[in-house]
Order: structure tokens, then sequence, then C-alpha cells
């Protein structure tokens, strides 16, 4: 179990951020406005912190019918 972020983990909230981004028509963060950059940036810091508290989860979650 790997309880901190990978780098995997920050890739891929990357991929997410930058759909955000696609979403918007916009590439330059220094053109973001003040909402935009924190939606980036929230986006960014959710998925990749919820991909690491997802991992802990399924290492501590006994499958249905397993005996534990």
């Amino acid at each position: 179990m790997t309880p901190f972020l990978t780098l995997q983990d920050v890739l891929d909230a990357g991929d997410q951020a930058g759909a955000y981004l696609a979403s918007i028509k916009k590439t330059d963060l220094a053109a973001l406005s003040k909402d935009e950059w924190t939606a980036f940036l929230l986006i960014l810091v959710n998925e990749a912190n919820k991909a690491a508290g997802d991992r802990i989860v399924s290492a501590w979650t006994i499958p249905v019918g397993a005996e534990g």
C-alpha cells in the first residue's frame, strides 16, 4: 500500500486539470481569472488526494464473502 501521493496520482490529476482548461478553452495559466485558477488548483489537488485516499480504502476493505 502506498498511502502518499505517487507520481502517477499527480499525472492523472494533471490530466483532469488539463481537461478543465480545455473545457474553458484556455491553456495559458497566466490568462486565467482568479476563479478559473482556483478551480484548476482544486481539481489538481482534489483528484491527486482522491487517488491516494481510494488506494488506502481499497487496501483496508475486505471483499464481501472474504474472511478477515
